[in-house]
């Protein structure tokens, strides 16, 4: 992994997101491109004079955005992650997605909620809009929570896992030093369906440098299922692949599941299918 996206409002969402990324690129060896959107009126004051101050506005914006940086990597280890500053001017989901391919992004981290993010859900409308136009793994951070794996972590699977050699990289150095245990679990519907070691054994060839162990639930409600796993184990981080009729879709775009969204409070991993 050698280059981590972090799209930034200056919100205390943004800034989990950031120190969780710091703590990822110090130990990936990885640089960060800290990126922050202007809005193509904000500079503007609807007045067409003002048109011309635009590249002055935008500096200023960058200014801001060194010194916030500065004051985020406080702790030592982190003034060695080389970072870059980005200002743009444009709307927050296809900006963070163009920047994201121009340069080349392994990962892009972001907070789950913004300055205008919307009260009571987990996931905000910009950080959903980025995570289905992209294909590059996204961590979410929220607003009360930076990304640990001192403790557990879980990855939600039905057992679909058609994702990119790059993605499968980025996914093993994520979790490369867990200290807890990576839980890989499995919610069947069914009563009676039977475990599928074969699947397992696929699973576990790609994830065979983490240690990690199967679990499997038998309950209708895939979603309640695997919010009441994350609690139980107290676990810091979600992994998810976001196909269609996905556990994650169903935890964040499905209207009957989406009032459950506020309840996991935990970073999250979401993968793409190629």
């Amino acid at each position: 992994m050698r280059t981590i996206l972090v799209p930034t409002d200056f919100s205390k969402c943004a800034e989990n997101a950031l120190q969780s990324a710091f703590v990822l690129a110090e130990r990936t060896k990885s640089n960060l491109a800290v990126l922050h959107v202007v809005f193509p009126n904000e500079a503007l004051d609807n007045n067409i004079y003002n048109a011309f101050w635009t590249e002055e506005y935008l500096q200023e914006r960058n200014q801001a955005l060194h010194q916030w940086i500065e004051r985020v990597r406080q702790p030592v280890r982190f003034r060695q992650v080389k970072t870059e500053t980005m200002c743009r001017v444009g709307f927050p989901v296809p900006a963070i997605c163009d920047v994201a391919e121009e340069i080349k992004a392994d990962l892009v981290v972001m907070g789950t909620t913004g300055a205008t993010g919307l009260r009571g859900a987990v996931l905000g409308s910009v950080a959903a809009g980025v995570i289905t136009q992209t294909s590059l793994p996204v961590l979410s951070i929220p607003k009360h929570r930076i990304f640990d794996l001192t403790v557990n972590a879980v990855l939600a699977t039905d057992f679909r896992f058609d994702v990119s050699e790059a993605t499968i990289h980025v996914l093993q150095q994520v979790i490369a030093d867990i200290k807890g245990k990576l839980h890989v679990l499995h919610v069947m519907t069914q009563p009676d369906a039977p475990r599928q070691p074969e699947k397992e054994r696929q699973l576990s060839a790609i994830l065979k440098p983490i240690p990690h162990e199967f679990h499997y639930l038998h309950d209708r409600d895939i979603v309640q299922a695997t919010i009441n796993f994350i609690e139980s184990l107290d676990a810091g981080l979600l992994i998810a692949v976001a196909h269609k009729h996905s556990i994650f879709h169903r935890l964040f775009f499905d209207r009957t599941t989406r009032r459950l969204a506020h309840r996991v409070h935990v970073p999250l991993l979401t993968l793409h299918d190629v």
